[in-house]
């Protein structure tokens, strides 16, 4: 049970399980010393392919312990699910608003959003253009944010949060100046995926980067 704990996330618990009973059922009595071995053995080998992700070559990445990893995860599900109460371990004390989901927010955002202060991201597309982003500092700009996330994509109560791809990793490495450090990871709707960058701070994950998935060249003027 340790081993399996350590080496699966819950949704391979099950697969896990059933290998064990199969090759338990294999290696019964005179054998059952030679099972563990080749059980352990198994385990070693669809753990790496379950666990495998793609890092763009050039693409500086980070990777945090697993259980940073997912108590992100669990916050950030636990928000998309919420009310529209600010969840309180979210957001970091400034959150960007990537360039290409502040520019789907801008037409319909409120006053709050539009005064909070601007970030000016210089993307390559292939040439740079210097793309219009938000940091939101206060709990009425993230009130604001959140109520209008909420509305503009009502699918996000039953997105899927998972691990960024390769072409994710690359979008996000194209629109920042820094190395890209987990917790990172990506919210799938059935039309949209977004990505969602965390800062870690005495051991507590708080998002601090958050944009729509899309294509760069809609920043060209």
């Amino acid at each position: 049970m340790l081993l399996q704990r350590i080496l699966f996330p819950a949704h391979y618990t099950e697969r896990a399980l059933q290998l064990k009973r199969a090759i338990a059922q294999l290696y019964r009595g005179s054998l059952m010393k030679s099972s563990s071995t080749l059980l352990v053995a198994t385990l070693l080998l669809v753990v790496p392919a379950a666990y495998s992700q793609e890092i763009p070559k050039g693409v500086n990445y980070k990777r945090a312990p697993e259980a940073v990893n997912a108590l992100a995860k669990a916050n950030l599900e636990a928000a998309l699910l919420g009310s529209d109460s600010l969840p309180a371990d979210l957001f970091g004390e400034g959150v960007v608003i990537g360039p290409l989901l502040w520019k789907a927010l801008k037409p319909t955002a409120d006053k709050v959003l539009l005064d909070a202060k601007p970030a000016i991201i210089m993307v390559q597309v292939p040439v740079a253009v210097a793309a219009e982003a938000k940091r939101i500092l206060t709990d009425d700009e993230r009130k604001s944010f959140l109520k209008l996330l909420r509305s503009k994509y009502s699918k996000l109560k039953e997105s899927k949060v998972r691990k960024g791809t390769a072409e994710e990793i690359s979008y996000y490495w194209a629109t920042i100046p820094f190395d890209i450090e987990e917790p990172f990871w990506v919210i799938e709707t059935s039309s949209d995926r977004f990505i969602a960058n965390f800062q870690v701070t005495s051991g507590q994950p708080r998002l601090f980067w958050i944009d729509l998935v899309d294509d760069l060249q809609k920043l060209r003027p």
